[in-house]
């Protein structure tokens, strides 16, 4: 099931980075956790698939998920800004603190073979 448009949002693009709002009142947010939502972590690294899916034009799957240190809660009612660069992966907000970071291995499919 694909998180964008019910979980996030993407406000902007560029080359290497997107930024996005989350949609706070998405059911996935009142069970994690009750009267303190925090985006859970699966779909931090869900979302960052979808988005270098997006950015290489094909569906992207991860075949590994290294270094993953999350540190800080990204909260709903947060725009945070995904960086792409190379394998790794950083969450930060708009000013530049860091929420999450991990480095990744991934596959693309190609619709055209």
């Amino acid at each position: 099931m694909l998180l964008q448009n019910s979980v996030y949002h993407i406000l902007s693009r560029d080359e290497s980075s997107y930024t996005i709002c989350f949609n706070a009142s998405h059911p996935v947010f009142a069970g994690h956790f009750p009267g303190y939502p925090i985006v859970p972590g699966a779909c931090l690294v869900q979302i960052a698939q979808e988005l270098l899916s997006d950015k290489t034009g094909a569906p992207v799957r991860f075949a590994g998920v290294r270094n993953l240190k999350f540190r800080q809660p990204v909260t709903p009612d947060m725009q945070v800004r995904y960086v792409l660069a190379d394998n790794k992966i950083t969450i930060e907000d708009l000013e530049a603190t860091q929420y999450a970071q991990f480095a990744v291995t991934y596959m693309c499919a190609h619709t055209d073979l």
